[in-house]
């Protein structure tokens, strides 16, 4: 009951910023833009989401290599895109991350406290690497209005964002020394259950050790973000915009970083009220950049439909579950 009174609250709040979104904005016009997109436009920004894909499976696999044991690219993939498929499926916002959890444990054996701790690193990296980005891009990105109070937003974003970078990196750090770590343990004084909350907390710990692995994790991290920004700088300028890369570069990655809120389902609304936002300060039409917002969220859940048809073959291929490891 407490789950079903969650998800139609975020349906009922996800509808409720589309309103909000769409208050000023003539719906017949954001389905005007929609229109003016080319087809080879549309193939193209699709073909970058399937790229995302890869490069978000490369990570996922040189994590699990760095914390637990080798996981086959192909495999990574496959449950990279199961995972996708549940987070924009489900309405609940963790959905994607238990799921690529049993996956891993299942089709790779991975004990349930290494997988948990692959999929929050992978998780957490992905999240560092928009905060990263929205931090080095605030001096810029504030450049774009004279209004204080956004100009204000953008420099407390930028700080909390690189206090929390700095802040994973330190806990990762001091998560290095085991006595540090079973001190800690020792006063908890918990079960096996509080062991795999305290790696969870200092999952970072694994970035230092890893050092072989670190650099592709940081690139890939990078350059899923990176795609984000041309598919979004490919769709508001083939709707009739015109804003330069550079631009789309400064406002994405917070709308990214906003539409992570769990406030809504997979951020719809969120996103699309950013996204209007964002792209006022460099005087594109609100209609485009909502339209832009929405044919990215169409195109991410096509692209992540084939996820589906992935998990139920792999239901079928799933050892007994008196085999799985622990």
């Amino acid at each position: 009951m407490k789950t079903l009174l969650l998800s139609a609250a975020k349906i009922i709040l996800t509808l409720g910023l589309f309103t909000l979104a769409l208050r000023s904005i003539d719906i017949g016009d954001v389905l005007l833009h929609i229109k003016r997109l080319p087809l080879s436009l549309l193939m193209l920004t699709a073909g970058l989401l399937v790229c995302q894909m890869l490069v978000s499976g490369i990570r996922l696999s040189a994590i699990a290599e760095m914390i637990a044991s080798f996981v086959p690219l192909r495999t990574a993939l496959r449950i990279n895109w199961i995972g996708s498929f549940f987070s924009l499926a489900l309405v609940t916002f963790v959905s994607g991350d238990v799921v690529r959890t049993i996956m891993l444990r299942r089709l790779c054996h991975l004990p349930m406290r290494d997988s948990i701790g692959t999929v929050t690193l992978d998780r957490a990296v992905g999240l560092l690497a928009i905060l990263v980005i929205v931090s080095i891009t605030a001096p810029w990105a504030i450049q774009l209005t004279g209004d204080d109070r956004i100009r204000r937003s953008i420099e407390v974003l930028a700080v909390i964002g690189a206090l929390i970078v700095i802040g994973f990196a330190l806990v990762g750090y001091l998560a290095r020394h085991s006595r540090i770590v079973e001190s800690v343990r020792a006063k908890i004084k918990g079960s096996k259950n509080v062991y795999v909350v305290l790696d969870v907390m200092t999952v970072a710990r694994h970035l230092f050790d890893g050092r072989r692995e670190l650099p592709k994790i940081l690139v890939t991290s990078l350059l899923v973000q990176i795609i984000n920004v041309t598919v979004i700088f490919f769709l508001i300028n083939g709707m009739g915009a015109q804003v330069s890369i550079w631009q789309c570069m400064l406002i994405v990655p917070t709308v990214m970083l906003i539409s992570l809120l769990p406030f809504s389902v997979a951020g719809w609304g969120l996103r699309e009220s950013a996204m209007a936002t964002g792209f006022a300060l460099v005087q594109a039409p609100a209609a485009a950049a909502v339209a832009a917002s929405v044919m990215f969220g169409v195109l991410t859940l096509l692209m992540s439909l084939p996820g589906g048809l992935l998990w139920w073959s792999s239901r079928i291929a799933m050892p007994p579950r008196s085999a799985e490891g622990i």
